[in-house]
């Protein structure tokens, strides 16, 4: 699969905000697996080489409730079973606004291109598939968790990088660790077909990129797609 625009994003070259932020805002996304910490890494290495001024976060952050929240996922806290979906996506939203507002917005306006590895389009499909629902952008459960969200400040573009499910397991496997709360095989396979369709958030820009090509393949795929973007503003 090439690196292309969805259907329905808008392929247009990042211009100046209207909010004030001088920075750009890029957000890597797939399932557990697909090598976005990696890519994410790599990019930013690539960015630096050019004399950019870059910082990669990632979600759950590593504040006081994303610290809470890799406690939850490594399963040395738990939730109540009943309502544990819903109450993920309440902390995960509750993460994001501390996440922005203590170290995105500061560094946006500083003028340094931001790379989170997972944003909200994670908790939307992560959390519509554990909750047992199929995450289409008419579900319920997408609404209320978009409606959750609705303060977050958008990305200025949003890589997937798309990995069958079995190619991510074997991954996982190889890279060792205990085993999170997502990473069970039926919600990772469920993951990645939402993940190809990733509509869930309508007007956001997203990109598209081949995660089975060799690593250094994704990287030049990522730097091609996010020129128009990224580099553009330099």
């Amino acid at each position: 699969m090439s690196h292309a625009l969805s259907d329905y994003a808008i392929a247009m070259p990042r211009h100046a905000h209207t909010d004030g932020h001088d920075g750009v805002f890029v957000v890597f996304e797939g399932i557990d697996g697909a090598g976005t910490t990696t890519q994410a890494e790599l990019y930013a290495k690539y960015l630096r080489q050019k004399k950019r001024l870059v910082h990669v976060t990632r979600e759950p952050s590593v504040g006081p409730i994303g610290s809470l929240l890799r406690l939850i996922l490594s399963r040395r806290v738990a939730l109540p079973s009943g309502s544990h979906a819903q109450t993920m996506a309440l902390l995960f939203a509750a993460d994001r606004l501390d996440h922005v507002e203590s170290e995105i917005l500061p560094l946006l306006r500083d003028g340094y291109v931001i790379l989170s590895d997972r944003y909200d389009l994670s908790s939307i499909l992560y959390q519509a598939v554990t909750a047992g629902v199929e995450p289409s952008a008419g579900s319920d459960v997408v609404a209320w968790i978009r409606t959750l969200n609705r303060h977050a400040r958008r990305p200025d573009v949003t890589v997937v990088v798309d990995v069958p499910p079995e190619v991510a397991e074997i991954r996982r496997r190889a890279r060792g660790g205990a085993i999170e709360i997502f990473e069970e095989n039926d919600i990772q396979t469920r993951l990645a077909r939402a993940y190809l369709r990733a509509e869930h958030v309508v007007g956001d820009r997203i990109v598209h990129i081949d995660g089975t090509l060799p690593i250094e393949g994704v990287h030049n795929a990522i730097v091609a797609a996010l020129a128009p973007f990224v580099e553009s503003a330099d």
